[in-house]
């Protein structure tokens, strides 16, 4: 028989599965210090690839200058000066995305939590009902 209390759950379940749930429910399957420090890592690569094709930008950019300065150039101080800079957009943006990720995985965990109690709900449904039609 069909119950209309149970096709509501079932279509809301349906509707989360093919949304925000795949990405939810993908997300959860890790610890979230793991989740956090895989999101860390993706964007330690990331500003790094970043600042490398900065710098490889500027100085394509600067071609001209840098060939007639070639041995005039205060490479230490540049050296320093970038790292400092690297170092610090690095710091910066680990600790933005340590936010990020730990908020979005919190959020994906209370999502999901519902999503099975939800499930349980249903469940108990279809016992409910198998047991009236056996009777």
């Amino acid at each position: 028989m069909l119950s209309e209390e149970r096709i509501r759950k079932m279509i809301r379940l349906a509707d989360y599965e093919k949304g925000i749930g795949s990405s939810d429910l993908k997300r959860t399957h890790y610890w979230r210090m793991d989740y956090v420090r895989m999101q860390i890592l993706k964007t330690i690569l990331a500003v790094f690839v970043a600042f490398v094709l900065g710098i490889l930008l500027s100085v394509l950019y600067h071609m001209d200058y840098v060939m007639q300065h070639v041995w005039e150039l205060p490479y230490r101080t540049i050296l320093i000066y970038g790292g400092i800079v690297f170092v610090a957009a690095e710091i910066l943006f680990v600790i933005f995305t340590a936010r990020i990720a730990g908020r979005a995985y919190d959020e994906s965990r209370a999502r999901v939590k519902e999503y099975y109690v939800t499930l349980m709900e249903l469940e108990e449904l279809y016992e409910k009902e198998g047991e009236e039609e056996t009777l």
